[in-house]
């Protein structure tokens, strides 16, 4: 595979028009910062050379240090992926004792942290239900995503802090599928409300780069320091330039909306459930995985490539996708679901 851009990439010399690039603000491919990663292996080097957890380079003290104030928290600590960081603090902070409990549509990184923990894992499926299982536990940690990577849905953050306080729980919230296209100056959905206690999020969807973080209390990532990761020179200068262009790309974000707003009309016109929030994120549920993969197959012999999970067809949007690119998906749809597929609903 050799990415075009965003929205095009060459495979066994055909040129495919893909769904599958999280890069949401086509800024792998941004200028600024490419050349911001560029100064920084001339000034850095390549690779992080210290091996010790906590003594890394100063440019990444930094960029962690920016990254808190962006999202109004006192610190903040890098991993090497959204899932790594998932993983290590979950099941760091999960001790015995605890409950934790996860919303059943969360990330597979977030179920495997909370599994891994000392804590007992409790799932729920709506609000009400977990104020119900809360009433009963003592000591208590809130697990959810602010928009679900399953099917680009939100959750009420709003209510989800009111409840955590009511019952004295930790709230933790992976705002990856927001930070960067949602929120005040595109810093995601938690970055303003001060009762979610952590925060976690991944470089690699609208950042452009690869990586995660967590942004928390001073006290928090004194615990995991000698677990986080040591992101190479390139990388943190790829993001350093990444948080600054963020905040200036409203009219992307805003185009993404309208599109993301646009598929969604379409595609419920022709049957399809989808929820009503208008994030970057598409999913079409289908009658079975086998369905799924016909579709699947069906739009990869019109050169389009898109991911499925499950029984699943997933579509990630981004800056680089134009309203005939849209089209060109919709009409392939259509003209599949004209050869007589019956769908899940």
């Amino acid at each position: 595979m050799t990415p075009i851009n965003g929205a095009f990439i060459l495979h066994e010399d055909q040129k495919l028009l893909t769904f599958c690039c999280f890069d949401h603000l086509a800024l792998t491919d941004n200028p600024t910062v490419k050349k911001n990663a560029i100064k920084y292996v001339l000034q850095h080097g390549i690779y992080p050379f210290s091996q010790v957890a906590d003594f890394y380079l100063t440019c990444q003290q930094d960029l962690e240090k920016k990254l808190s104030d962006l999202l109004r928290r006192e610190s903040a600590l890098f991993f090497s992926s959204r899932s790594e960081a998932n993983f290590t603090t979950l099941s760091a902070i999960g001790h015995t004792g605890a409950t934790i409990f996860i919303d059943e549509k969360c990330h597979p990184s977030l179920m495997t942290g909370a599994e891994a923990s000392k804590a007992r894992v409790v799932r729920y499926s709506n609000l009400e239900q977990l104020e119900r299982l809360l009433d009963r536990a003592a000591d208590k940690i809130i697990v959810t995503e602010s928009v679900f990577s399953h099917d680009g849905s939100i959750t009420d953050l709003p209510q989800l802090t009111e409840i955590a306080d009511h019952f004295q729980a930790l709230l933790y919230v992976d705002d990856s599928h927001a930070f960067g296209i949602s929120g005040i100056d595109g810093m995601g959905l938690c970055a303003h409300l001060p009762e979610v206690d952590i925060i976690s999020g991944s470089f690699g969807k609208a950042c452009g780069a690869y990586g995660g973080y967590i942004a928390c209390k001073q006290t928090i990532r004194d615990y995991l320091i000698k677990k986080n990761a040591l992101l190479s020179p390139p990388i943190i200068g790829a993001i350093e330039a990444s948080l600054d262009l963020i905040p200036q790309m409203e009219g992307e974000r805003k185009q993404l909306e309208q599109r993301s707003h646009w598929l969604k009309q379409t595609l419920r016109e022709m049957g399809f459930t989808l929820p009503k929030f208008n994030t970057p994120l598409v999913s079409i549920e289908m009658k079975s995985e086998d369905e799924c993969e016909r579709l699947k197959s069906y739009l990869l012999q019109e050169q389009i490539l898109v991911n499925t999970e499950n029984n699943r067809i997933k579509l990630a949007l981004n800056v680089c996708h134009m309203p005939d690119h849209l089209t060109r998906l919709t009409d392939a749809i259509k003209s599949w679901l004209l050869a007589g597929i019956s769908l899940v609903n």
